[in-house]
């Protein structure tokens, strides 16, 4: 029996075809949304400590979003594979999720006003996002730059070979090509790698950049697994150990949102191209990274500072020092801290937080009077000495305009998000669902900061750049219209 060539063969997406548009969230499951961040606002215990205040307020969302998603997922499985819905469970994720379990050192960092500010922040920003994602049509966008054919399977393997290179060379170079004392390097302590980049960077940096192209590896290896019965079984087994040791390397790292976004880049490449979806290749999967997901960020902020090699070797992971109960970034306290701050104590930053986003990919070396940093920083703000804080995009947009900022910039989140879902499922293609894939992840890691954005697109526009200035060729497919 011969084995079907998946190489070129464009994906079957009956949802699409006959619905006419990419997936979309419907009215009635932002409208239930709303309900539900309404209902979780007037449900706040302003009585009781601020751990159970924002746990009351996590509960209720937790609810309001799953309801919202049910709604969406009548549509088909494939509606939920949505920059949107990625952003919403992200910001949920990153501010309300840690407070389904207990945080009693919570009520000792803010007071009940800086609590009832910061989920008000919270709350109207995820309402706006929400929003937001109905500001742009449905219809799939006719782009001439998104024109995509697709891609074959020698062009696959040698572009994992290409980035792979690129993405550690800077790494290679630190250590002589030694790479056995690279993957020492990668388990110590945070600071000691020998590529760690100076404070304001150089002409190494254009190199340490390279590394963006590391989050292009986990996007093929997920065309690649759904190919895997048509690569001959070295290139496979290279591709997938490539893979494999990205994404150990962003463990090691014990950065979690680098972690993340190369397993959800990879989970949504794979998903996207799945000829068709079922329980057993579509929720399994999910939940299974869903989990390690969890698991990793647990265990990355223990020992993030330490190391991986001294986190397993002194059995850190076994000892009292760790903490009993799941904890992300606490970036409500750093929400209540800011918006305490300012105006009180600080000016709003204005256009200068999105001028600094903007500017930020930009090498120094280019652009030697490039500022430092905001004028005023989160971690000046919260009286973080030494160490740096998140408060995720909405703590940004406060600083930049207050609650008017926060609602403008999360509408034009929502509306990005949206946009994002038409242009690249224009077309049903391998090349198309990876360039999808990887503004996903993109937008995902843009909830913990909007001053990744501009950064996390770069991968993105260099697989525009390839397709359009024809450094790959990619084999006509018919478009969905």
């Amino acid at each position: 029996m011969s084995t079907p060539n998946y190489s070129l063969q464009p994906f079957s997406y009956p949802y699409f075809e006959q619905k006419h548009y990419p997936p979309a969230a419907s009215v009635a499951s932002t409208s239930i949304f709303l309900i539900g961040l309404a209902a979780a606002y007037a449900f706040i215990p302003t009585s009781a400590t601020p751990s159970a205040m924002a746990r009351t307020v996590a509960i209720t969302v937790a609810i309001a979003l799953g309801m919202s998603v049910y709604l969406d997922s009548k549509k088909g499985l494939q509606n939920l594979f949505r920059t949107d819905l990625l952003c919403l469970v992200g910001l949920y994720f990153l501010t309300l999720v840690e407070f389904l379990f207990p945080q009693e050192e919570f009520d000792r960092l803010l007071t009940v006003e800086q609590t009832n500010q910061a989920i008000s922040i919270v709350l109207i920003g995820m309402g706006s996002l929400a929003i937001g994602r109905h500001l742009v049509g449905q219809k799939a966008a006719r782009s001439s730059q998104l024109n995509f054919g697709d891609i074959s399977n020698q062009l696959l393997f040698n572009i994992v070979i290409v980035a792979a290179f690129l993405g550690f060379l800077d790494m290679l170079l630190s250590v002589n090509f030694d790479i056995f004392r690279m993957i020492d390097a990668m388990i110590a302590p945070r600071f000691a790698q020998p590529w760690g980049r100076g404070r304001l960077g150089g002409w190494r940096t254009f190199l340490s950049e390279l590394n963006l192209l590391l989050y292009v590896i986990p996007a093929m290896a997920g065309v690649v697994w759904n190919r895997r019965r048509s690569f001959p079984k070295l290139q496979l087994s290279i591709i997938l150990f490539l893979f494999l040791f990205v994404l150990f390397q962003g463990f090691a790292g014990g950065t979690r949102n680098v972690f993340i976004a190369y397993l959800s880049i990879f989970v949504v490449s794979y998903l996207v191209t799945l000829p068709t979806h079922n329980f057993r290749n579509t929720v399994i999967p999910l939940l299974i990274a869903g989990f390690i997901t969890v698991f990793a960020s647990y265990h990355m902020l223990e020992f993030r500072t330490m190391g991986l090699r001294n986190y397993l070797e002194n059995q850190v992971y076994a000892s009292d020092t760790v903490r009993d109960t799941l904890s992300v970034d606490y970036n409500l306290w750093s929400i209540g801290l800011i918006a305490d701050a300012i105006p009180k104590k600080h000016d709003f930053l204005g256009f200068e937080v999105i001028y600094w986003a903007l500017i930020r990919p930009i090498p120094r070396v280019l652009f030697p009077d490039k500022p430092e940093g905001l004028s005023v920083s989160i971690e000046e703000i919260v009286d973080a000495a030494g160490w740096t804080v998140s408060s995720t995009y909405l703590g940004e947009a406060y600083m930049a305009g207050g609650m008017a900022g926060v609602i403008l910039i999360s509408l034009f989140f929502g509306a990005l998000a949206a946009r994002w879902n038409r242009m690249a499922l224009q077309r049903q293609s391998a090349y198309a669902m990876m360039t999808y894939s990887l503004g996903f992840a993109a937008a995902g890691i843009t909830m913990r900061s909007l001053f990744w954005l501009t950064t996390m697109i770069l991968p993105v526009i260099a697989l525009l750049l390839l397709k359009n200035l024809k450094l790959v060729r990619l084999k006509k497919v018919n478009s969905i219209r």
